[in-house]
């Protein structure tokens, strides 16, 4: 399958469905091709519901409503998970896909890379002002910072 001198043996593309992770997973999965490597696509389920439901966390009824928001979420990012490992499939790909739930994302990516043994991660920056990234960083900074290994942020 992988050629002893390839570069990347194997890729993990980090992939939540926004747009800029869609372009992470066309890059992803054209370098996959042409590495002839497999390709490991990990979508991280945040571990609580968003800020607006989690402002309404002392209202009766709040729990019930936090865990279907929850549940909904993780249902959606499986969902998009199958469909991105479809498309790779598509293109010929030995594909493995890796749903987690996790309370910091960049923690998760990098665990899943070490864990499947990825030589690239390939993630999505979202772009933020100046002043946005540098109040709340992005995902793809820290896992820039914190993988062992190259990692492409696709713009």
């Amino acid at each position: 399958m992988t050629r002893p001198d390839t570069l990347y043996r194997r890729i993990l593309v980090a992939t939540g469905g926004a747009p800029h992770s869609q372009r992470a997973v066309e890059r992803a999965i054209a370098l996959a091709a042409a590495f002839d490597a497999p390709l490991h696509v990990v979508t991280v389920v945040p571990v609580t519901a968003s800020p607006l439901l989690n402002m309404a966390a002392s209202l009766p009824g709040s729990e019930m409503l936090e865990a279907d928001a929850l549940e909904n979420e993780r249902v959606v990012r499986e969902r998009h998970l199958g469909s991105v490992a479809a498309q790779a499939r598509a293109r010929g790909l030995t594909v493995s896909e890796h749903l987690v739930q996790a309370a910091r994302p960049a923690d998760a990516i990098v665990r899943v890379a070490s864990e499947v043994g990825a030589d690239l991660v390939v993630i999505g920056r979202r772009t933020k002002g100046v002043l946005g990234g540098a109040l709340v960083g992005s995902t793809a900074d820290a896992v820039s910072h914190a993988a062992p290994v190259d990692v492409l942020v696709v713009r």
